[in-house]
């Protein structure tokens, strides 16, 4: 065959290529004589050349009419073959393609315990190879992958072309490392169990349409087989699609039946900025994996203080099962503190990073000042100033419109008039304006209170009734301030009618504001605002403005915008502003008192003081959007300018460094939001779990900015978040090793457990050779070799015939 090609000049094929040769027609033969016609006249062609020959030569022997009857035959192919237009097609070809997907989602982070003896030895063998990594699902499959240098890989790319994939939710091919010798082996080293969700079902469909011109021989496969995202992501629910294509899914798995023993803390929620004395809360989740019914305790501690501040015994639940732990410190001293909790390691194990999380305070002295004015005496005032009075972290003032005189000299919280000077309005924190009549108040008080919000970073927040509040405020810079617009035929709404009840229900955005957290897990928080007492009067002509956020909304009434808004807020300025189209959140207190209005309340407050208590001595405030984040989210950064000296000079652009764990380091430049000079915004996004701090590390050019600061650069605020895993993607745990065979029977392919992983190489199907290049077409039927062929084939017949007599 290499003379031939040499002979033709056909190009020869390059290692791992090979040459398909294939025989074509011309169009005198395609489109003139249909395909039975040719073949019935081919027979009879051969039938009367045999017939005339035996009855011509029957006087010769049949070796020499044989050869006659031969030559006459090959002298009607060549003719046939110049008359048909008979060309030679030759195509190139590759490897076959092989598909390999790797399962990087946290599930394949987790470590098992295996008793079976031969299964056991396979995971030491591989858990020694990947040493001093831990040994879990993945490092096993890498170990798998990478071992001997790649030599699995490496078989497999002798017969095969490799497309190697990683997935979790999605599929995405593996980027090779430049920086090596071997960069698939060393990109595969470098993979980290970290994905949300596992969707394997959805990579191996992107996988078919990835390679949809150049289908796969096979697609191998390395999980656990779990899925985490619902019934249709699983593996099985992508094998019929994957056998219909001819394209046997191979799963290799890793993981054991027997649960891997693990204790896991997660969900720490408490205050980042609390006061001097105040009880600070740190209250988490505990979830154990096989360790139902014993018992450990959780510590805190800080990171000043060597001794243990308190610990807490707690029983462990079933498989998975949150238990609600909670942790109390009372700080004595101001300072910002790094706390952590610690849950205490049991026998067996197999992952001690997620025994521990780490929270930093601010601890403050100063008390909350906040100003509370109404009109009337409604029962949500009554309820409010009891509430606000207790607190002894707050300083109340009262401003009653409908009161006399001597109600200010009755009750210590009450002023008798609204604060004039823009110096007592700008020493609050918070101010809370109900019903008020816009008559009483001067245009320098509604002045100032504009600049409370918009440069001071104060919190404000409405509370609507059924006269002034919102109905009067359009117009006005009280207007401006809302976070809602007031629909035009507002002016004659009461409300909706008071016999009709309603529940509100958590916005997505409301879900995410700790503020509006009325229990300590998710779902319990959900719980408890679904069985709320409910509401009857609702201000309902209004919408929220471009940029609010509502937090909660009417279950079903709605309008043109959506659904009613009951609670909106919106960034303003350097601050921030809470309507409520509801003047009833007093009503939460029925059989419960203050638990749930108290909490709503003064987290509420607390949240809208912030600005106060985060950095505003040096005149500028960073802050996040969440506290808490999952992996993928994208993370806001926002900088207040609280005092216009502190504001960074034109042509300085803000620059926030981000402290994360292992040595991590990110940078954000922020950029100032338009129509709003003392607020600047930045976004970050796919940081990896952990604990991070935020710190504005700005180069200025007046070292005046920052007070305290000495040199052109100057460290500035600094704000405290958390990234965490999906939760989700860790409750289930358990190897599905019935899903991987059953996927895999499916699609006509093979199940090989990772301790049988080499058996793969022996077995592994061929595969169909891939067309690499075009088709070349070589004309035969023209050649002169053909004539000449032709021409020496009656040649001979006649000399033959010639020599025998039969001329």
């Amino acid at each position: 065959m290499r003379l031939v090609e040499w002979y033709l000049d056909v190009p020869r094929a390059g290692p791992g290529q090979g040459t398909v040769w294939d025989v074509r027609t011309g169009a005198p033969l395609e489109q003139g004589i249909p395909q039975w016609m040719l073949v019935l006249l081919t027979v009879v062609a051969v039938i009367a050349v045999v017939v005339i020959y035996v009855r011509d030569a029957r006087t010769l022997s049949w070796l020499k009419r044989t050869g006659l009857i031969a030559l006459r035959l090959a002298s009607l192919v060549m003719l046939l073959v110049m008359l048909g237009q008979v060309s030679l097609v030759i195509t190139q070809t590759g490897l076959p393609v092989l598909a390999v997907l790797i399962d990087t989602s946290a599930s394949m982070g987790l470590e098992d315990r295996y008793s079976e003896p031969q299964a056991a030895s396979a995971a030491n063998r591989l858990a020694q190879l990947a040493a001093p990594d831990a040994p879990s699902r993945l490092n096993l499959a890498k170990s798998v992958l990478t071992a001997e240098h790649g030599d699995f890989l490496k078989k497999l790319q002798q017969s095969h072309s490799l497309q190697v994939y990683t997935f979790a939710g999605t599929a995405t091919p593996l980027e090779e490392a430049t920086d090596s010798d071997d960069p698939l082996v060393a990109a595969v080293r470098q993979l980290r169990a970290d994905g949300e969700a596992t969707r394997p079902a959805v990579a191996v469909r992107q996988v078919l349409d990835d390679l949809r011109g150049n289908p796969p021989s096979v697609i191998l496969v390395l999980t656990d087989g779990i899925t985490t995202t619902g019934d249709d992501d699983r593996l099985i629910r992508a094998a019929e699609e994957a056998r219909a294509r001819s394209v046997p899914l191979i799963p290799i798995g890793f993981g054991s039946n027997e649960l891997a023993k693990d204790i896991q803390l997660s969900d720490l929620l408490a205050e980042d900025v609390v006061f001097v004395d105040d009880p600070l809360t740190f209250t988490m989740q505990v979830k154990a994996y096989g360790y139902q019914g014993q018992r450990t305790s959780v510590t805190l501690r800080r990171e000043d203080r060597p001794d243990v501040i308190k610990s807490v015994e707690v029983e462990l639940g079933r498989d998975g099962e949150p238990v609600t732990v909670e942790v109390t410190d009372v700080p004595r001293e101001e300072g910002d503190f790094l706390y952590t909790l610690t849950v205490g390691q049991l026998s067996g194990e197999t992952n001690e990073e997620n025994n521990a999380a780490t929270h930093r305070v601010r601890v403050r002295r100063e008390q909350l000042k906040v100003l509370l004015a109404e009109r009337l005496p409604r029962w949500e005032f009554r309820h409010l100033k009891t509430l606000l009075e207790r607190d002894p972290a707050i300083q109340l003032h009262t401003v009653l419109q409908s009161a006399d005189l001597r109600f200010a000299d009755e009750d210590q919280t009450a002023l008798r008039r609204f604060p004039v000077s823009r110096d007592e309005l700008l020493s609050y924190d918070v101010v809370i304006l109900g019903d008020l009549d816009l008559e009483f108040l001067s245009a320098g008080a509604i002045e100032s209170l504009r600049v409370f919000v918009a440069e001071r970073g104060g919190g404000l927040i409405f509370i609507a009734g059924s006269l002034h509040n919102p109905v009067d405020f359009p117009g006005t810079q009280l207007g401006d301030l809302l976070p809602i617009e007031v629909l035009p035929s507002s002016s004659d709404s009461d409300g909706l009618p008071s016999s009709t009840g309603f529940r509100a229900s958590l916005t997505i955005e409301g879900r995410t504001r700790s503020a509006l957290r009325l229990a300590d897990s998710n779902d319990e928080n959900l719980q408890v605002w679904e069985t709320l007492p409910p509401l009857y009067w609702l201000f309902d002509e209004a919408e929220r403005k471009p940029g609010a956020q509502v937090l909660l909304e009417h279950p079903t009434r709605r309008n043109e915008a959506g659904p009613l808004p009951v609670i909106v807020s919106q960034r303003y300025g350097a601050g921030q502003v809470l309507f409520h189209a509801s003047d009833e959140l007093w009503r939460w207190r029925e059989r419960v008192e203050d638990r749930y209005y108290g909490r709503y309340w003064l987290q509420m407050v607390r949240y809208f003081s912030r600005s106060k208590l985060r950095g505003s001595e040096q005149g500028l405030e960073l802050v996040t959007n969440r506290s808490v984040y999952q992996q993928g989210d994208a993370i806001e950064l926002q900088l207040r300018v609280l005092d216009p000296a502190s504001r960074p000079l034109e042509g300085v652009v803000p620059e926030v460094l981000i402290e994360g764990p292992q040595g991590r380091q990110d940078s954000v430049r922020l950029t100032p939001v338009p129509q709003s000079p003392l607020l600047y915004r930045g976004q970050l996004s796919s940081l990896p779990a952990g604990t991070y701090q935020a710190r504005l590390a700005t180069t200025l050019a007046d070292d005046s900015a920052i007070p305290g600061a000495s040199g052109a650069q100057s460290l500035g605020p600094s704000v405290d978040f958390r990234v965490e895993s999906d939760t989700g993607e860790l409750q289930k745990r358990t190897f599905e090793a019935a899903e991987l065979v059953e996927a895999a029977e499916k699609s006509r392919g093979t199940y090989y457990p990772f301790r049988e992983a080499e058996r793969f190489l022996e077995e592994v199907p061929p595969g169909r050779a891939v067309p690499i290049s075009t088709e070349l077409s070589i004309p035969l039927w023209n050649r002169w070799e053909a004539l000449l062929l032709l021409v020496g084939l009656l040649t001979t017949e006649w000399v033959c015939r010639k020599r025998v007599g039969l001329v």
